[in-house]
């Protein structure tokens, strides 16, 4: 339930149960934008290492291409369903989902938030109490998180995770294999290296200073 704080503004109580129950009918949409949008990330670096091309420099680069294939595919998988609202913004875009939920895609840090530059809007969204523009004041907001092992080739886990700022309120996993009770990782066909000697992602244990894509 939502009650209003004390100055007026609404503080975000739904429980995970409550969001679970109402993001359940988008799950395999929400997952099958994270994998697409990925695999076409491993497609874009399996055709740099055949043309000869080095390795990307910066891990950020990385995570803003995987975030913009993520966000396209969503728009178009989601998008057309006459339940979800789509809010395209300058750097990002958030999906309202029957007027409960609200959205956003993320790569996550090693606490399972979503990494973010602190602007303004970063700080509303991840602030329970903040409403947002254009969106109930009552909806939660979550973050729907994905990970990749150390060498950046697979996705280990996808998570819905609701937080207070900095601090995890709770979360829980969106993946099929999760769900079924096994491993939870989801293995992407490896990019082929051919004659490169050059790993295509140079490994890199993420940490909560990398940038993302907003």
């Amino acid at each position: 339930m939502l009650v209003p704080t004390s100055g007026g503004r609404i503080m975000d109580q739904y429980s995970e149960a409550e969001v679970r129950k109402a993001l359940t009918p988008y799950h395999s949409r929400i997952r099958g934008a994270i994998v697409a949008g990925f695999a076409e990330w491993l497609a874009v670096a399996e055709c740099r290492a055949m043309n000869g091309f080095p390795p990307i420099l910066y891990p950020r680069t990385v995570t803003n291409y995987v975030f913009d294939a993520i966000a396209r595919n969503a728009r178009s998988i989601l998008g057309s369903d006459s339940t979800v609202r789509v809010l395209d913004e300058t750097q990002t875009v958030k999906f309202c989902f029957r007027d409960v939920v609200v959205g956003r895609f993320k790569k996550g840090d090693d606490d399972h938030l979503g990494q973010n530059i602190p602007t303004q809007a970063v700080l509303d969204f991840v602030d329970p109490q903040q409403s947002l523009p254009g969106f109930p004041p009552a909806a939660a907001k979550v973050e729907f998180v994905w990970a990749t092992d150390e060498l950046g080739t697979e996705i280990e886990s996808m998570l819905v995770v609701a937080r207070d700022r900095e601090r995890l309120l709770w979360s829980y996993p969106i993946d099929d294999a999760a769900e079924s009770g096994s491993s939870g990782i989801v293995v992407l066909p490896r990019p082929s290296r051919a004659d490169h000697d050059e790993p295509l992602i140079k490994p890199k244990v993420a940490s909560k200073k990398d940038a993302a894509g907003e």
